[in-house]
């Protein structure tokens, strides 16, 4: 597996997923992931919408040269 599609992998286990009022669907964003956003009817959806946003986020990131946010995974925040 290449190191960016792990990245990915990774950094989509730290989505904040948050249901919207009403029928509105959710919300996902990742910290630390500057203007990175997803909608969609439910959480299958948005997270799929999610994962393809942050690929492309992820290499647009890249070309300009931004480097990528360390991923402050859970156990490395409680250790």
């Amino acid at each position: 597996m290449n190191d960016l599609r792990r990245y990915c992998q990774l950094a989509i286990k730290l989505a904040r997923v948050v249901k919207l009022d009403g029928d509105e669907g959710y919300v996902a964003k990742i910290p630390g992931f500057r203007g990175l956003l997803a909608t969609g009817e439910n959480k299958r959806e948005v997270l799929k919408e999610l994962a393809g946003a942050l690929e492309a986020w992820v290499l647009l990131a890249l070309r300009r040269g931004m480097g990528l946010p360390k991923l402050k995974l859970p156990e490395e925040v409680t250790a």
